[in-house]
Formats: structure tokens, C-alpha cells, sequence
């Protein structure tokens, strides 16, 4: 896993639990997050209360010291509502640390099991393969790039990319001079490809940085090809997909700029 990312995170975690004198431990702080919560909308509503006297006031002049007392009221009122928005968002923001402090824990715990089988993320890709001849393919699937190889061909040797499905049963052959390859001269191939795209690529189209660790497991690939599954792979290439997500990610991040800037 990414130690670094870790160890950031940890680091933001504790900065947040030394910053207010609230507690001296997390549970405790997510405790009193319902009680603020209760409290701020009660003195939002007292607030709101006093706004309304405060206008009954300013109109009888005999009353406009009452009025002037209820001002500075006002005033604390709303320190004291800033104050408590501010710890309810820290707390928040804390809770939400902590629960991917816990989900990078329970994943290196996981990564760290002899059980579970780990790949290398940039030599992952998703393809749509079929069997040789076949067309189209229309079976979608990860693939492990197994390294390079020479073939040839009528008009001389070349040299090809070869990928393994992650189940082992299935092998195509990736070459800049050739669409299908039959064969190499380590083995036969049993499938051809559509189209592909690597992992890192689909990663950086939805905006997740699994890409970046060390090692991924079999769920965390299968994971990140569902968003495949709403996109007839049957008919639209791979690469195309991608992009699409890639667009709607970057509008997604443009709604929520507009939405920061308004607040």
C-alpha cells in the first residue's frame, strides 16, 4: 500500500484531534457531534426568535434600549453558532479521516495475508477479447501484462506484448505491426482483442487513486471494472468509455467548484 498517502493521513488526523480542547479521545468527539448538532438548531431557532422581537422592538421608541440589548444578544448569538458550526465541521471532517484510517488498516492487513493474491497495478489492463477469429469479441475481462516476445511473420520478426487473464486460462498478444498474433515463440494464443485500456487509465478517468499503490487484489481489479457495466461493451471501444468517464468526472469537479464559490 501507499505509505506515504498513510502516513499523511495520519498525520491530518492527529493535527485534528489536538485542535480543540473538546475531548482527548475520538469516541467521545462523535458523541458530542449529536448534542452540537441539537444544540446549533436550537440556537438557530432562538436566533430566529430574537430576530423577530428584535423587529417588534425598533418600532416602538420607547423600547430602542430593550432594542440595543437584544442587538448585542444577537451578536454572541451568532458567535456562538460560528463557534459550534466550526466544531461540528472539524468533528466531521475527523470522523471521515478515521474511517479511512480504518479502511487503509483493514487493506494492510489484507495486502499483508500470504492468502491473498496481489498484482502489480501498471501491468494491469481491461480488454475486450474473444476467441481467435471470432468477431466481434464480446467478453470484457483483466488481463496481466506477461512481458514481451518475439513472432513472425511472412515479412520478418517483430515483437509482441503478452497479457494473461487473471484466471491464466486466456492469452492475446499485443503488437504495433499486427492486430491478430497467433502465435509467438513461447506459445499459442487462444484469444484476440477489441480494444483495451489500462487500469491506470480508468482509474485516473473516475478519480481513484488505487492506481498508485504498490500492489491491488483480485476485488479491488474487479472493483474498478464495474464501471463497465452500465456501457455496452459489446458495441462502444473501451477507449471511448474512458473518455466518457474521464468528462463526466472532470464536469463533476466543475459543479462542485460553482457550488464551493456560492457557499
Amino acid at each position: 500500500m501507499n505509505l506515504f498517502n498513510y502516513s499523511k493521513l495520519k498525520k491530518r488526523y492527529n493535527e485534528l484531534l489536538t485542535k480543540y480542547d473538546i475531548a482527548d479521545d475520538l469516541p467521545t468527539l462523535i458523541e458530542q457531534r449529536s448534542w452540537l448538532l441539537s444544540e446549533n438548531q436550537v440556537l438557530s431557532e432562538n436566533l430566529d426568535q430574537k430576530k423577530t422581537l428584535l423587529r417588534e422592538y425598533e418600532s416602538l421608541e420607547a423600547l430602542s434600549e430593550e432594542a440595543s440589548s437584544k442587538r448585542k444578544e444577537l451578536t454572541l448569538l451568532k458567535e456562538q453558532i460560528e463557534k459550534f458550526q466550526k466544531i461540528l465541521g472539524s468533528l466531521e471532517n475527523l470522523d471521515k479521516i478515521h474511517q479511512e484510517i480504518e479502511a487503509l488498516e483493514s487493506r494492510k492487513k489484507l495486502l499483508q495475508s500470504k492468502n491473498v493474491k496481489k498484482y502489480d497495478p501498471s501491468k494491469i489492463i481491461y480488454a475486450i477479447y474473444g476467441g481467435i477469429n471470432d468477431n466481434p469479441p464480446y467478453n470484457l475481462a483483466p488481463f496481466i501484462y506477461e512481458g514481451d516476445v518475439k513472432y513472425k511473420s511472412d515479412d520478418g520478426t517483430y515483437i509482441c506484448s503478452e497479457y494473461k487473464s487473471l484466471g491464466g486460462s486466456l492469452w492475446f498478444a499485443y503488437g504495433n505491426q499486427h492486430s491478430t498474433i497467433y502465435e509467438s515463440e513461447k506459445r499459442l494464443y487462444n484469444s484476440d482483442y477489441k480494444s483495451f485500456v489500462t487500469f491506470e487509465e480508468v482509474c485516473a478517468a473516475i478519480g481513484n487513486k488505487l492506481y498508485l499503490e504498490n500492489e491491488v487484489t483480485y476485488d479491488e481489479i474487479m472493483s474498478i471494472m464495474s464501471v463497465f457495466d452500465q456501457y455496452d461493451t459489446s458495441k462502444e471501444n473501451l477507449v471511448d468509455i474512458v473518455y466518457k468517464l474521464s468528462e463526466r468526472q472532470k464536469d463533476r469537479k466543475k459543479i462542485i467548484k460553482k457550488t464551493v464559490r456560492r457557499a
